[in-house]
């Protein structure tokens, strides 16, 4: 029996998060220089927040793509659509998905993971509002460094239902990233 995509996708997510937790610590280790331990609550929560956030992640990018269509349909007779066979980009609706993704997207997903991984820490509303205050600026300005490229590639080649996984690969770059960061 096959999973449902956004349970595939949901699962892909959380693997690699994993792995770039692992490949984070191992990173953090030989920066320091220090020999490398497995910290296995960071690996559990990183994991936990992408099995949390990846759904909403994936209904997302959907959502999207329902409201802004990347390809208009051949117009024309039968006869065109069989010879050209592809439907061609909607430039005005990709850059409207690319800007709205970025800020809308971009921020919720940086206060939505913030907040996630306080709350598996076990702290507290104060706490993880003054993380949110303190790193939400400098997470999501990082992030434009990064997601607008991959928002672009997702929303030009990339199928609509292989982008959260597209996603995911650069997430690996990401994870390390949010993973020294939040060490």
């Amino acid at each position: 029996m096959a999973l449902p995509p956004i349970a595939k996708a949901t699962l892909q997510a959380a693997v690699i998060s994993a792995g770039s937790n692992v490949l984070a610590q191992g990173i953090a280790s030989y920066r320091d220089q220090k020999p490398f331990e497995l910290d296995s609550q960071a690996v559990f929560q990183f994991t936990t927040s992408a099995l949390i956030l990846s759904p909403l992640t994936f209904l997302w990018l959907e959502g999207l793509e329902s409201r802004f269509p990347g390809f208009d349909e051949p117009s024309g007779s039968e006869k065109d659509k069989q010879a050209t066979g592809k439907p061609t980009l909607n430039v005005r609706n990709t850059v409207a998905k690319v800007i709205v993704d970025q800020v809308i997207g971009g921020a919720w997903n940086t206060v939505a993971f913030i907040a996630t991984m306080g709350l598996l820490r076990g702290q507290d509303y104060e706490v993880i509002k003054g993380q949110i205050v303190n790193d939400f600026w400098p997470m999501l300005l990082a992030g434009l460094k990064l997601w607008p490229f991959v928002s672009v590639l997702n929303f030009t080649v990339v199928p609509a239902d292989k982008r959260l996984l597209v996603g995911n690969f650069f997430g690996v770059i990401w994870g390390i990233y949010l993973s020294l960061m939040a060490a």
